[in-house]
């Protein structure tokens, strides 16, 4: 089976790979690349084993839109088996379907427990989504953590490195979630309009961070760099992170080089994950579905809106 699976549609191009975690790792539109993808990208080579810890992860990661299932951050650290990010991220994904247009992916954990299937699908005006669902096959109820794991960058974020300013568009009634950068709640939390400029206004002078965005009605973020606007729209899932890395890491093996903007969709708050006395929880035989899209546009030239 080919490596990666190549979707068309008018001037957008996606780029998927079921044997490294489902992936979308590549999506452009007029020829402009518009997620993030790692400087070490080109020299990965599929480990066998899944990654336990971040640094091995990060390692492995080539950046792109990535779903981290069935748990997020370093929860299962302390199990037999940890998955950093959930061992869906990495695993090998088997293709159900496939058209010009569409895939169908499916991942089934190794006990045969959790059962995830993923459909990423381009459509017309700049659009790619994804339609996920997940079932507990077992008898037990199981936390269950689910992120989107969805970066902006390249061709997208390259205005940030002359200075341009980021800037986000959130549900007024969100909270603002405040975290370290482990994910961890700082226990700072504030309403989306008297909320830290810092978290609407993005710009490469601030440290990397991630926060999240917790209960907002209406499940959109809008992105706006110059006349780049992203829309990210998800429903299903809760919340919502945002990571931000302008090239201010500078230890190995991002070096100041990784420029990246994720806009996260998830049913956890915060970046440590579901666990045992806490959930969220996936009851026995229970399925539950989510859908996810990014569109890109390019404002007309000459105008001042923030959003569109």
């Amino acid at each position: 089976m080919a490596a990666s699976v190549l979707l068309s549609l008018e001037a957008s191009r996606a780029e998927i790979l079921p044997h490294e975690g489902g992936v979308l790792a590549r999506f452009l539109m007029q020829g402009h690349s518009l997620l993030a993808n790692t400087p070490w990208a080109d020299s990965i080579r599929r480990s066998p084993t899944i990654a336990p810890d971040e640094k091995t992860w990060v390692e492995q990661w080539r950046g792109g839109w990535q779903l981290c299932a069935p748990n997020t951050g370093s929860a299962g650290q302390g199990s037999a088996s940890p998955a950093f990010h959930g061992a869906a991220s990495q695993a090998d994904w088997r293709v159900v379907a496939s058209s010009e247009t569409a895939l169908e992916l499916n991942w089934l954990d190794s006990k045969g427990e959790v059962e995830l299937t993923r459909r990423w699908k381009l459509d017309e005006d700049g659009v790619v989504s994804t339609e996920t669902s997940a079932k507990n096959h077992s008898t037990e109820v199981r936390a269950v953590g689910f992120a989107e794991h969805l970066i902006l960058g390249s061709d997208f974020l390259d205005s940030v490195k002359n200075g341009s300013t980021v800037f986000l568009d959130i549900c007024p009634k969100a909270s603002i979630v405040e975290l370290d950068y482990s994910g961890a709640p700082t226990g700072k939390r504030a309403s989306v309009p008297t909320c830290d400029p810092q978290f609407v206004e993005l710009s490469i002078e601030q440290p990397a961070k991630v926060f999240a965005i917790a209960d907002p009605e209406r499940k959109s973020v809008t992105v706006q760099l110059e006349d780049w606007v992203a829309k990210v729209e998800w429903d299903g899932l809760d919340h919502a992170l945002v990571w931000q890395e302008f090239g201010t890491s500078k230890e190995h093996p991002w070096n100041g080089q990784v420029f990246a903007l994720g806009i996260e969709p998830t049913n956890v708050a915060h970046g440590l994950g579901a666990n045992d006395l806490e959930g969220p929880f996936l009851q026995p035989g229970q399925t539950i579905s989510w859908k996810t899209s990014l569109q890109i546009t390019r404002k007309a030239s000459g105008s001042n809106d923030r959003t569109s």
